[in-house]
């Protein structure tokens, strides 16, 4: 999967969300502005961290 490098260099940019959103069939200009909203709200880059998120990531993607 090839990031483009405005992506890339966003603040909220995490690249298991990306490929979490692509996989859902977000278009990068949706991903930009929902991270243009979160980064505007105070929230950053979601990090799927937790054992619940990195099923859900692994059920939508196919890795974990």
């Amino acid at each position: 999967m090839q990031t483009n490098d405005a992506l890339q260099q966003h603040a909220n940019y995490d690249a298991d969300d990306y490929a979490y959103l692509t996989a859902k069939g977000w278009t990068d200009a949706e991903i930009a502005a929902r991270w243009d909203a979160e980064a505007k709200s105070g929230k950053g880059p979601c990090r799927w961290q937790t054992e619940s998120a990195r099923s859900k990531l692994a059920a939508v993607t196919g890795h974990r």
